[in-house]
């Protein structure tokens, strides 16, 4: 993974190179068919039918593939839906170009109404309403900036952070708030824009807020910071960035517990076999409180991650390594690495999701267009159950989101 310390672009000369081997198989992936299943029909049990989402970034017209999710965990294509706007055709570091619901990333309100995904290549965020039939498009908005690739939600309010341009290298980065109307239509927050400190060399990854809402946090894996925003919930601006230092380098992908706790990943520059997590406290203020030192895991270009609903385990996915690493959340928000390699998804390892309950995992390799089911057991290992075809090959998908 490119920073701003000089490493060797590995990451993108894979894609590149596998870009060009597979742009002619593109045509022969198969059209997704069959019913299509509704966010909104959705249980809230284990063991009841679902759905994922996983958007393809194509340059021309970006869209959003459907994916019924059986009572089993298995995966069925359930169709694919123009999002009205045009990706960025080719990878982007970062997390949460599409989330699902009215709370990210990990969804705690538990709501399905609404999807959102970010248009990179547009500059504008497409608000989508699930149906029976799948998804329809509510409306196409700017997104207040250049190159949108991660988006969150919390509430009726949503803020995007705009890259700059491709990997959030280069441009002038920053985060814009909307509010959220009953129809999920998007209203601009007049004064909201605030920069990232890291300018056009921050490398930001993803924008979320915390779960209760009151700040936003923002990582930069090539300037090694972690921005957080406090959140005025009245008027729905920010203060900030107050940028936070880290305990190891390259912090990437993130998520919370239900306790508040911020997990986050570190790549460390993609360098061989040097990935990790980290966990901190975050103030009101949005100081963060490092709650121990890294716990490195022993893999390669460690860079998504996410947390079980009952906040026992997370799993970190390991983009050149190809495979995924399963942690011990303790109640103090401290991880203990339970196996560096829990399961194998292939050198492209990206985006995570897990369902209602966290009875399944789903994760994606970039380079292939596949998505992996495992079924997370109750000791914390992975059962693998099934690898789907659900976008082209190339490198350039990305975003993913289940229920």
């Amino acid at each position: 993974m490119p920073d701003d310390k000089g490493e060797t672009m590995t990451r993108r000369t894979t894609i590149g190179a596998l870009a060009t081997l597979l742009a002619a198989a593109c045509s022969d992936v198969a059209e997704p068919t069959g019913p299509a299943l509704g966010a909104a029909e959705l249980d809230r049990t284990a063991g009841t039918p679902g759905a994922v989402y996983a958007m393809t970034n194509e340059g021309t017209a970006n869209s959003v593939v459907v994916l019924a999710r059986g009572a089993d965990g298995l995966l069925t294509p359930a169709g694919s839906f123009a999002t009205g706007g045009r990706g960025s055709g080719t990878f982007e570091n970062s997390a949460n170009g599409l989330i699902l619901g009215e709370q990210s990333p990990n969804n705690l309100n538990g709501g399905f109404k609404f999807l959102y995904a970010t248009n990179a290549g547009s500059n504008s965020i497409s608000v989508f309403r699930t149906t029976q039939a799948g998804l329809e498009l509510v409306e196409v908005e700017p997104s207040g900036g250049d190159h949108p690739i991660s988006v969150t939600v919390h509430n009726n309010l949503l803020y995007v952070m705009n890259g700059g341009a491709s990997n959030c290298s280069g441009g002038t980065p920053s985060i814009s708030g909307f509010r959220v109307g009953p129809r999920g239509e998007l209203t601009p927050i007049p004064g909201s824009s605030r920069p990232i400190s890291g300018g056009s060399n921050s490398g930001c990854a993803q924008i979320s807020f915390t779960p209760a809402g009151d700040v936003l946090v923002v990582t930069q894996r090539q300037a090694d910071k972690i921005d957080t925003y406090v959140v005025d919930r009245g008027t729905g601006l920010t203060a900030g960035p107050l940028s936070n230092e880290t305990t190891g380098n390259g912090p990437f992908g993130f998520t919370f517990t239900q306790r508040g706790q911020l997990l986050t990943t570190e790549n460390f520059g993609a360098a061989p076999l040097q990935g990790g997590a980290a966990s901190y406290d975050v103030l009101q203020d949005g100081t963060l409180v490092p709650l121990g030192p890294t716990t490195r895991n022993g893999r390669s270009d460690t860079c998504w991650i996410v947390n079980t609903d009952d906040g026992r385990y997370a799993y970190t996915t390991n983009f050149q390594t190809g495979d995924i690493s399963s942690f011990r959340v303790l109640p103090d928000g401290t991880l203990v690495l339970l196996n560096s390699s829990a399961a194998v998804v292939g050198i492209g390892a990206s985006d995570e999701a897990l369902s209602v309950n966290s009875r399944y995992l789903y994760a994606r390799n970039a380079l292939q267009g596949t998505i992996s089911v495992f079924r997370v057991e109750n000791d914390g290992s992975l059962t693998r159950l099934q690898d789907v075809v659900a976008v082209p090959p190339g490198g350039a998908a990305i975003g993913l989101a289940a229920k």
